[in-house]
């Protein structure tokens, strides 16, 4: 083998190593938040500096080296005078706080329809607010309040078309973060989106909650109540994790899809487990369960613990549709 045939191209080294370099000086703020689309503008340069490394880098390392080196240089220059340039990302990063006052609300219902952004929903700390809201985010939020004792929130967002492509990678800190009055009856609904979902409602004063989730991973902690609710959870593609409260008699109905879903039951609960239809992912119960009604199949089965009929907190799940997606509920 002659060294003709071992020359190597500096050129793909040399651009990884020039894509880390773009993206720490994001990090130290040198250069403006970007996303796909501001570097999508510079598609046409890229196919040429790649067809003019096939015709030299394989031939001529050091060309190839140059040829990388003058790309990651240009494409530095070209965020840095982007904003000069009047070339900003597609509607910006925005930071938006968004509140309603506690004043005499006597009961609240939140519609909250996510987006991809992560999002953080929890009950706030003593507050003069009913609802506060900080959101990190690229499109146009709408956010909707109504009615007086009885309240009406709805916040959602519209993405511009020019977003789709909008993978800040983390760089921007996109996020929602969302407080709810916990002294206040809520009436929860949410439409989750692509986003990773942390919802922590302790503390919270919950009547009723009805969620769909998208791609995006879902934790939930339900909240403590003397008084029973109802939990509807029509889960997607993303793994849903799920913590039940102590003596807390509640109705939790699911219906899966193709992600997992794990159900964490306190250990002394009284607890019923309907399942209503027969999917193709697995399904764990407690083994102090035990079959009342049907084959054992976890088909038109009903499975529960001793004394249930008595129980003071009883809790009913209800496993209306099965996906793909296993099933689990554990103590």
């Amino acid at each position: 083998m002659n060294n003709e045939s071992r020359k190597v191209s500096l050129f793909w080294p040399i651009l990884l190593i020039g894509a880390g370099l773009v993206l720490l000086l994001r990090n130290l703020g040198v250069l403006q938040s970007f996303n796909i689309n501001v570097l999508l503008r510079l598609w046409p340069l890229i196919l040429v500096v790649i067809g003019l490394d096939l015709i030299f880098g394989r031939r001529y390392p050091w060309a190839g080296a140059l040829i990388a080196l003058l790309a990651v240089g240009g494409t530095i220059a070209f965020l840095y005078f982007a904003p000069n340039l009047g070339i900003n990302p597609p509607s910006g990063v925005k930071t938006e706080v968004l509140t309603t006052p506690l004043e005499d609300t006597a009961r609240a219902q939140y519609n909250l329809e996510t987006s991809y952004e992560p999002v953080t929903i929890k009950a706030l700390p003593a507050s003069s607010d009913l609802f506060k809201a900080t959101i990190v985010h690229h499109g146009q939020l709408n956010f909707d309040v109504a009615g007086a004792a009885d309240k009406t929130i709805r916040l959602s967002e519209t993405t511009n078309s020019e977003n789709w492509f909008s993978f800040d990678l983390g760089l921007s800190g996109l996020k929602w973060d969302i407080g709810l009055n916990p002294t206040v009856p809520a009436v929860l609904n949410l439409d989750g989106g692509s986003g990773s979902l942390d919802i922590n409602l302790t503390g919270l004063t919950l009547e009723s909650m009805d969620a769909s989730f998208g791609s995006g991973s879902s934790s939930i902690t339900l909240p403590v109540s003397s008084t029973a609710y109802t939990v509807d959870i029509d889960s997607g593609s993303g793994s849903v994790n799920m913590r039940l409260p102590d003596s807390t008699p509640l109705t939790l109905t699911l219906s899966s899809g193709s992600g997992s879903v794990s159900i964490r039951v306190p250990t002394a609960t009284a607890l019923k487990v309907e399942v209503m239809d027969d999917g193709s992912g697995s399904f764990h119960l407690p083994g102090s369960l035990q079959l009342i009604k049907g084959s054992g199949s976890y088909e038109n089965d009903t499975w529960q613990t001793a004394g249930f009929d008595t129980a003071v907190n009883p809790v009913i799940i209800v496993i209306q549709d099965r996906g793909s997606g296993s099933i689990s509920i554990n103590n």
